[in-house]
């Protein structure tokens, strides 16, 4: 399984000029399910497709190895299931030449739970992407609408969303036999 047995305990204080996390809102380390389809342009399912889900520790890494990565593969219809854990929001550093960027651009520096994604086909463009939670206190108005995940509960306190990906044909030629 895809799951962490670490929940956070306590998460750094959002810097004074933001607003603060809401664990309500946002439940930190709850058991996730991800399902979905990928397809290609015509609408039909497509058949082993890897699809990589990577989300951070509660501090914003990612380790290779850990239970932060998993890839799975489409079955016939082109569908997947991926168990995982919400992933936290995170504090970047504040200080130094990323703090001096972030005050000058007006920015914020919690970063919204995000999973990074990628789909990978023979033939195919690889997609990757980041997709966010509605949810989110600190989601930004540039996340794009097809990129949010709206979670539903599910039986035994298991959140469960859904995200389909259309996967296009590549006009780049494919090397190997």
């Amino acid at each position: 399984m895809f799951f962490s047995t670490s929940v956070p305990t306590r998460l750094r204080s959002p810097a004074p000029h933001t607003t603060a996390f809401s664990p309500a809102r946002h439940p930190v380390g709850s058991p996730l399910v991800l399902t979905g389809r990928i397809h290609d342009d015509t609408g039909r399912g497509v058949r082993g497709v890897s699809v990589q889900v990577r989300r951070s520790d509660n501090g914003g890494t990612v380790r290779a190895g850990t239970s932060t990565v998993v890839t799975v593969t489409t079955d016939d219809d082109g569908c997947f299931t991926i168990a995982t854990i919400t992933p936290a929001p995170y504090q970047i550093p504040a200080d130094g030449p990323t703090g001096w960027f972030i005050a000058n651009e007006g920015w914020n520096p919690w970063r919204p739970a995000h999973l990074h994604v990628t789909v990978k086909a023979p033939r195919m463009r690889t997609v990757t992407t980041r997709l966010h939670f509605r949810r989110d206190a600190w989601i930004r108005h540039d996340a794009p609408a097809k990129a949010i995940l709206d979670p539903r509960p599910g039986v035994g306190g298991i959140d469960r969303a859904t995200i389909d990906f259309t996967l296009e044909r590549s006009t780049s030629p494919v090397s190997g036999a």
